[in-house]
């Protein structure tokens, strides 16, 4: 039982953002009642629905405050305009990605289309803050620019966000550890195109890619701008990865796949035992607990000012 609860709990803690391929674009009626707002820098255009404001204003904020920064780490001197589409239930939202995000996912990305779609409804459920959501898609949708749509690995791409999002928590690490304990691990050569859609099988592949870029990037703190202007200029990550590190993906990740085997497994095998699971779903419990109510309390204090702010007006 304390198992099934973990894993539960855990399922929606690691529900990341993801990034489409070309052609999951707005259908035109999706966003006909919408309202809009336009960024002050330009940059950002937000659709939201009537009763959304508060959460528009918010979320803009957060786009301005968090992609100087990213687009500064990777080299960006212009940032184009990126729409924002704030989907309210589960039939809008899926309307807007058309069937390509599975049901934990939170977010979107459409590289292509530069438009970056957020699971309202899932993400004031989830106990990751909203900073966390939108440095995650910006970080896609800023490097896709930055390499000029150049193909890059899902691996790179999913670590970088985590890391700029700064989203590698108590819980990922945990559960990282738990899962290495009782599954086996996927090679960053296998890491390349979509992940398993199955929450379990892709939180491997999301801690994998974390751990991928962290220790990269930790290495050679520089190496970022650089890798991404190599990608820019040739089109190809494999001779812009060797170039910048002096190494391919391959060897880079053998050696990658026997640190974190020897790092998590033995761990992971322990903490599966009986008595030492229960002990961790319990306290897991009662943290995911705390910040689900945070959240729930944040977007019920939004809904509150909506209303007081229609009151007033009419």
């Amino acid at each position: 039982m304390a198992k099934r609860i973990l894993a539960g709990l855990l399922t929606v803690a690691v529900a990341c953002a993801i990034p489409l391929a070309p052609g999951a674009l707005p259908a035109e009626d999706v966003l006909k009642d919408y309202q809009v707002l336009r960024s002050e820098s330009g940059s950002f255009v937000i659709f939201y629905p009537p009763n959304l404001v508060r959460m528009s204003k918010e979320i803009d904020k957060l786009l301005e405050e968090s992609a100087g920064g990213i687009a500064r780490d990777l080299g960006l001197e212009t940032i184009g305009t990126i729409k924002v589409i704030l989907a309210s239930g589960a039939k809008t939202y899926g309307l807007l990605h058309r069937g390509r995000v599975p049901e934990w996912g939170i977010a979107f990305s459409d590289l292509e289309a530069r438009v970056l779609g957020i699971n309202v409804d899932l993400v004031v459920r989830n106990p990751r803050p909203f900073s966390t959501v939108i440095r995650h898609e910006l970080s896609h949708l800023l490097l896709a620019q930055r390499v000029r749509g150049a193909a890059v690995p899902t691996w790179f791409m999913e670590g970088l966000a985590m890391m700029e999002a700064g989203e590698w928590t108590f819980s990922d690490e945990w559960r990282l550890m738990t899962l290495t304990g009782r599954r086996d691990l996927p090679y960053l050569e296998a890491l390349k195109g979509p992940f398993p859609q199955a929450a379990d099988e892709a939180a491997l592949c999301y801690g994998v890619s974390y751990l991928a870029v962290e220790e990269l990037l930790r290495a050679s703190p520089g190496a970022l701008m650089t890798l991404t202007a190599f990608i820019r200029d040739s089109g190809d990550f494999e001779s812009a990865f060797a170039s910048t590190f002096g190494k391919s993906t391959y060897d880079f990740g053998g050696k990658l796949y026997v640190e974190i085997d020897r790092r998590y497994r033995r761990a992971g095998t322990i903490l599966n035992a009986s008595p030492y699971w229960l002990g961790a779903a319990l306290l897991f419990v009662a943290v995911y607990t705390v910040k689900h109510v945070r959240s729930r309390r944040k977007l019920e204090r939004w809904e509150e000012e909506e209303a007081n702010e229609r009151r007033i007006w009419y």
